[in-house]
């Protein structure tokens, strides 16, 4: 089978080959294999993102998983950026882009060998800055999203991103997740309006980007994690964007994929009981996580495809490669048996994690996870 064959039948809860392997490497490690300051890739594009990621799949054989157009943060129009800050460690750079409320503008940090993060987010006041944002969420129309859906090829399956409600609060809020978390509280009176805009961006976003049926539409919903905001926020702001576009999804026969990391065993059921996503990741482990994979196998494994869920920090980061190989067996065994299972970490790998420990995982599901698993020979 090829990559993306192999993915797909996985995702649709059959039994292809042997089980997927996607170690989330979407952002650090391919950074740091260029061999390149980080702000080469994510400011120069030289090489872009996506680029890199594409290389690095390559380099460890793993199955691919491109999900580097992101409707939520399509630029379009196209902002404008300048460097405010030069240091031997990190970059400052000014981004904005006109409206007619005023500039939408925001400083990022882009720093030697971590990815950029916001020092200045774009709505700092939400009476003054919102409509600055709801005006630039319109102006998407998204025509030109898929344009990169043949870069993957057949090493991977193509996806294109919608973010969660709060994805796309804390991306927009100063101050980041901890000022969106505080909004609910100190501006309740505020929050419907904006969800109810983001809502109608979601609605119309997924319908145009289903025209071009990529392989799936993922929904980004790490900051969406129990570990950070609650079920009532969950299901007050998340899962309403979460059931328009697994609506969709299913019926335009496109997959429906869900990544949030952290706690989510509550999350797995709520979407299980009442949306039509398809795919959950990464289903982490504590102490980072809440969730068994065995016992979401055996609840949920009947709807879902399962993606997870190997511990990134301490074996995929400091442990060994037999701490890996051990793990790695250990999903296998608990949720790969009769298809609808895709062997990963439980977040995003860190720039350090070792080259070795990820060739392990990749071996351990070439060998191990092989159809038909018969465990008794």
């Amino acid at each position: 089978m090829t990559a993306r064959k192999r993915i797909l039948t996985a995702m649709r809860r059959g039994m292809p080959d042997r089980v997927p392997v996607i170690p989330d490497i979407s952002n650090m490690v391919p950074a740091r294999l260029t061999g390149k300051p980080f702000w080469d890739i994510y400011l120069h594009e030289n090489p872009a993102l996506d680029e890199a990621y594409v290389n690095a799949v390559k380099y460890f054989g793993i199955d691919g998983w491109y999900i580097y157009d992101n409707a939520t943060m399509y630029e379009q129009p196209a902002w404008k950026q300048k460097i405010i800050h030069t240091a031997k460690d990190e970059l400052h750079v000014r981004r904005w882009v006109e409206t007619p409320f005023g500039e939408l503008e925001e400083v990022m940090c882009y720093p030697v060998s971590d990815p950029p993060w916001a020092m200045s987010g774009m709505v700092k006041d939400i009476g003054t800055d919102f409509p600055k944002l709801r005006w630039y969420l319109e102006q998407k129309a998204l025509d030109a999203i898929t344009k990169n859906r043949n870069k993957i090829g057949e090493q991977g399956i193509y996806g294109v991103a919608i973010e969660t409600f709060m994805g796309f609060w804390v991306w927009a809020r100063e101050g980041g997740s901890m000022q969106a978390i505080q909004d609910f509280f100190q501006q309740p009176e505020k929050m419907p309006l904006i969800r109810d805009t983001y809502l109608e961006f979601v609605e119309r976003a997924a319908k145009r980007i289903l025209q071009d049926k990529p392989d799936e539409i993922l929904i980004a919903g790490s900051s969406s994690s129990l570990s950070l905001s609650s079920p009532k926020i969950y299901r007050e702001y998340d899962l309403p964007a979460i059931k328009i576009i697994s609506s969709l999804c299913n019926e335009a026969g496109v997959l429906c994929h869900q990544q949030t990391c952290g706690k989510s065993r509550q999350i797995v059921e709520m979407n299980y009981r009442e949306t039509a996503v398809n795919v959950m990741e990464p289903l982490e482990r504590p102490p980072g996580g809440d969730v068994d994979l065995a016992e979401v196998k055996q609840k949920f494994g009947d709807k879902f495809c399962l993606k997870g869920n190997v511990n990134t920090f301490e074996t995929m980061l400091n442990g060994s490669v037999e701490d890996v190989k051990r793990e790695a067996m250990a999903c296998i065994d608990a949720a790969g048996k009769e298809g609808g299972f895709i062997l990963s970490t439980g977040d995003q790998c860190g720039r350090d994690t070792p080259d070795e420990n990820l060739f392990a995982l990749v071996e351990v599901a070439k060998t191990y996870g092989r159809y038909p698993m018969d465990r008794s020979l």
